[in-house]
């Protein structure tokens, strides 16, 4: 079931989300030893990775009991412009302290088809090869046609059953190939979060949140995990909602 919340401005988003990610990870800590997040790219998570980044922040989070993984990633170094990997680095992990090994970033540059074996390779060693791995926190973003990940309306990656999947020649601005999580392993997270702002979003969402047919057109309106949270500011869901 979607929980949708809504926000004064990206800000206040951001400082929610951050409070959230904190709670997250010492619960899971605390219960399983260990904390597992994937990431977003895209400019919405931004201030959430520069708010974590803070010492405020930072200290609460048990970093080495944390792994990082990230739901996609484009075909590219990860010191490329268009690299999610880049953005979280520059804007969080260059700031805390985090050991390396912790950080499992997808390997864009070796390209997508084999980026994807790696990624599921990191998956099945980190989670065991019993089932779909699920991860305690999964952040998400929700693009202007309802792509979310690398998960792009018609695309074959959307009925992958595997974990990964490599997206070739994707419906994208900029068009080049990804590597993205599968819906199962989305929907297996005991939280996602879908971080969106602005009202260029604000149709879709409001489609997503009331028209049950809104699955057959945006892959955001599949995923359904334990705990599906839409955190957006007034401008993508409405002020008072």
């Amino acid at each position: 079931m979607r929980d949708f919340h809504a926000f004064s401005n990206a800000q206040a988003l951001s400082q929610a989300t951050a409070e959230l990610f904190i709670k997250t990870a010492r619960k899971a800590v605390e219960e399983r030893g260990l904390f597992t997040v994937a990431l977003s790219g895209g400019s919405t998570p931004k201030h959430l990775f520069e708010e974590l980044a803070q010492p405020a922040c930072s200290r609460d989070i048990p970093w080495d009991r944390t792994l990082i993984f990230w739901s996609d990633e484009r075909a590219v170094p990860p010191d490329s412009e268009h690299s999610n990997y880049r953005l979280a680095n520059d804007t969080l992990l260059s700031r805390i302290t985090i050991p390396e090994k912790n950080i499992l970033r997808i390997k864009g540059e070796l390209g997508a088809q084999r980026a994807a074996e790696e990624l599921e390779r990191d998956l099945t060693e980190t989670f065991g090869d019993q089932g779909m791995p699920r991860f305690d926190f999964v952040l998400l973003g929700l693009g202007t046609d309802g792509h979310t990940a690398s998960l792009f309306p018609g695309t074959e990656a959307l009925s992958a059953t595997t974990m990964t999947a490599a997206v070739i020649n994707p419906p994208a601005n900029p068009q080049m190939d990804r590597v993205t999580f599968s819906l199962p392993i989305l929907n297996n997270a005991r939280t996602v979060l879908f971080m969106v702002i602005g009202d260029s979003k604000r149709r879709i969402v409001s489609e997503i949140r009331s028209d049950p047919t809104a699955v057959e057109r945006y892959p955001a309106a599949r995923v359904s995990a334990r705990k599906t949270l839409w955190f957006a500011d007034h401008a993508a869901l409405g002020k008072g909602e």
